[in-house]
Parts: C-alpha cells; structure tokens; sequence
C-alpha cells in the first residue's frame, strides 16, 4: 500500500517499509473469522 499522503509504503501485512516517513505499521482492525468464506471486520459489542 503506498499512501498518497506522505508518500510511506506498507507490505501486505500492514508493516511500513523501512526509511519511510510513518512512524508507525498500520492499525488491523477487531476482526473475526466466521467460517471459511466469511469475515466480520470492526465487531461492535455495544451492538
């Protein structure tokens, strides 16, 4: 992921590449595997 803003890349695991601007990987949001096929990605527990 390259982001337009200060120009930092990431690899597909969310970590920024060294020598780059982003001081930090970016955030995986709450998720959960409900089965094979599916995925709930930002699980409310309010809800």
């Amino acid at each position: 992921f390259l982001c337009p803003c200060h120009g930092s890349t990431f690899d597909m695991a969310g970590r920024v590449y060294k020598n780059k601007p982003s001081p930090d990987n970016l955030e995986v949001p709450p998720h959960v595997y409900l089965s094979d096929t599916r995925l709930l990605i930002g699980d409310d527990k309010k809800a």
